[in-house]
């Protein structure tokens, strides 16, 4: 286990440990806007969140090494389609944890506990019923989730887009969106463990 895991931010000589670079260097980086971060008030030290931090290392091609998650990326399906199921299990078994829920309360339940990377949510399954789950969701994890919706034939509700990261319109190609779900959870995952 690292002596980094759960750290959600971190000073500039954590920076320079985990970069493997000096503690000057990564000043420059944050003074220079290349690395976001803030100062706290009263004093001239800097703190920089982990998912800066790993934006800035993935877009500077720096080995994520201690940040790196540990472990299979958590997905949560909620109504969505056999198919898809079934291509992520058979896919990626090793590099995702997916599990499934049924309704909207199964779904708040198992996101409390399972603290997913990725919810994917059908809305081809009675959209009115997971429109507050959806809304919920994000009121309850933020952005520490990656919210994607898999639509029909009808029009999607322009507040409900703005809730969610990503959408798929049916009928799309099942091992396209289940690519596409493992890169989203794995990229959140490398971001919030």
């Amino acid at each position: 286990m690292s002596e980094y895991t759960g750290l959600t931010v971190f000073t500039t000589g954590q920076v320079a440990k985990i970069c493997q670079v000096a503690p000057r260097t990564v000043s420059k980086w944050f003074d220079s806007g290349r690395l976001k971060g803030y100062r706290i008030p009263g004093s001239q030290d800097r703190r920089i969140p982990r998912a800066n931090l790993v934006d800035f290392m993935q877009s500077h091609s720096i080995p994520l090494g201690a940040l790196a998650p540990v472990g299979p990326a958590r997905v949560l399906l909620i109504s969505v389609d056999g198919q898809i199921r079934k291509q992520l299990e058979r896919e990626y078994p090793s590099e995702l944890s997916v599990e499934f829920a049924d309704s909207g309360f199964e779904a708040g339940s198992m996101a409390v506990n399972l603290r997913p990377h990725c919810v994917v949510v059908d809305f081809q399954k009675g959209p009115q019923d997971l429109v507050p789950v959806v809304h919920g969701l994000r009121r309850l994890v933020g952005k520490e989730v990656v919210l994607v919706g898999i639509f029909g034939e009808e029009p999607i509700d322009s507040e409900l887009k703005q809730a969610l990261d990503e959408s798929f319109q049916t009928p799309a190609d099942a091992a396209l969106v289940a690519a596409r779900i493992h890169r989203l959870a794995r990229n959140m995952a490398e971001k919030v463990r």
